[in-house]
């Protein structure tokens, strides 16, 4: 009786000395297997800030007074995949530096950003606006093919233009592609003073004739011209 007793005594001391001894182990490892957690989290949310670039640099050139920064920036800006560079870009199509001003509108015809049609159709009829700076325009919305912009290119073709413009206006409707343009196109096919523009204006038509381009469900452009 008193070895069995004995014996209980010695199983308890035993299970508390591998209490003691265990514990702080066991506890030693799980804070190392948090550790190892809270490093893995760590490296994952550098990676991912690492994947995308921050434009804030480009930001900041995009302002500067040096027009060669200015032009760096619209270039770094229009490779950016930030949606937030394109308001920039937007910004840089006004600037004061010619090259500042193209090279913006191109990298925005280069984003098909359907969202600078409003301001680029603006560009068309500002009074101040060069010829250089028109055809750009025009070229990029032809390149976007925002059908929004049709109906402004048919009224701008009205116009007394000079025949580079008019001529990159006639293509700019082919590459958009809609149809509503098909009425004008057709009268400067069949009526137009310019060979050049009759040749541009019915190949535009059998351009437009041949695709059908799936509308876009997208909001009207405020007349505000």
């Amino acid at each position: 009786m008193k070895r069995s007793r004995r014996t209980k005594l010695g199983s308890l001391s035993l299970l508390a000395v591998l209490a003691v001894t265990v514990t702080p182990a066991t506890a030693l490892a799980q804070a190392d297997r948090g550790a190892t957690s809270r490093e893995r989290l760590r490296q994952r949310y550098e990676n991912n800030r690492q994947g995308s670039k921050d434009i804030s640099e480009e930001i900041l050139k995009i302002r500067s007074e040096d027009p060669e920064k200015r032009l760096e920036a619209a270039r770094t800006l229009g490779a950016s995949d930030d949606p937030k560079a394109i308001q920039y870009l937007l910004g840089a199509a006004s600037d004061s530096d010619l090259r500042v001003r193209l090279k913006a509108i191109d990298e925005l015809a280069n984003r098909k950003a359907t969202e600078a049609s409003p301001f680029l159709v603006q560009q068309l009829f500002l009074r101040e606006t060069e010829p250089i700076v028109q055809q750009r325009v025009l070229a990029a919305l032809g390149k976007i093919r925002d059908p929004r912009s049709a109906e402004p290119i048919c009224e701008f073709l009205a116009r007394d233009l000079d025949p580079a413009t008019r001529g990159t206006a006639i293509f700019a409707l082919g590459e958009i592609g809609d149809k509503g343009a098909l009425d004008v196109l057709a009268a400067l096919a069949a009526k137009g003073d310019d060979p050049v523009a009759r040749r541009l204006a019915d190949e535009a038509v059998r351009k437009i004739n041949d695709k059908a381009p799936a509308p876009l469900d997208i909001p009207a452009l405020v007349e505000d011209r």
